[in-house]
């Protein structure tokens, strides 16, 4: 079972790395225009799922998450902590990439313009790397009230598609940057997930 995902996850890199190695030396696409009419749209609630991709504000839902799974025994505990570990180094490799790749952000931004690089886009590995995977933990949980794990499912779901979409209404990426956000966080997830059935972390 491990085998399709990490193939999965192999996929999704080698897709970013083609779509990144593009887009990095070429002026924004004809989709990275069109999707500018994103921008100005729900701007409040943009700024709000913005900054539930902060550092700051993932480091709280984890320590939360830790929380919740504490009653549930040290193995669900260490998993919660090994997805807070792998948000960390996800973000670290995405500013190498960002780094390595100089793709210069768009200037149409509507919320406080960061000074890194644009691609690819940090929120919208977050929305899977983070969100996405605790959302699948929830589901999985046998420890958590159905009613309870229902509400932490649709909450960190809505997050996990929130992060991304933000980046546009914001101005704050092209489109192609979240895509490669998205392939990427995909691809990392998967091999998180493949690397925690190989191990016996998680049921198959």
């Amino acid at each position: 079972m491990e085998a399709r995902w990490a193939l999965a996850s192999l996929v999704c890199f080698a897709a970013f790395f083609a779509l990144a190695a593009i887009v990095s030396t070429r002026p924004p696409t004809r989709t990275d225009r069109l999707a500018i009419a994103l921008r100005g749209y729900g701007v409040p609630l943009a700024i709000l799922f913005t900054r539930l991709g902060r550092w700051y504000v993932v480091t709280f839902v984890c320590i939360a998450a830790l929380a919740v799974t504490w009653s549930a025994g040290r193995h669900a505990v260490t998993i919660v902590a090994w997805v807070g570990l792998s948000q960390l180094l996800s973000q670290a490799v995405v500013m190498m990439f960002k780094h390595r790749l100089r793709r210069i952000r768009p200037d149409y931004w509507l919320h406080v313009q960061e000074a890194d690089t644009s691609c690819p886009s940090g929120h919208s590995v977050t929305g899977l790397v983070f969100y996405a995977t605790l959302a699948s933990l929830a589901a999985a949980s046998p420890a958590l009230p159905h009613a309870v794990a229902v509400v932490a499912v649709v909450a960190l779901a809505i997050c996990a598609v929130g992060l991304p979409w933000s980046r546009l209404a914001l101005g704050a990426h092209y489109f192609t940057d979240v895509v490669c956000g998205l392939l990427f966080g995909a691809g990392w997830a998967f091999a998180l997930y493949a690397l925690a059935l190989r191990a016996g972390a998680v049921p198959s």
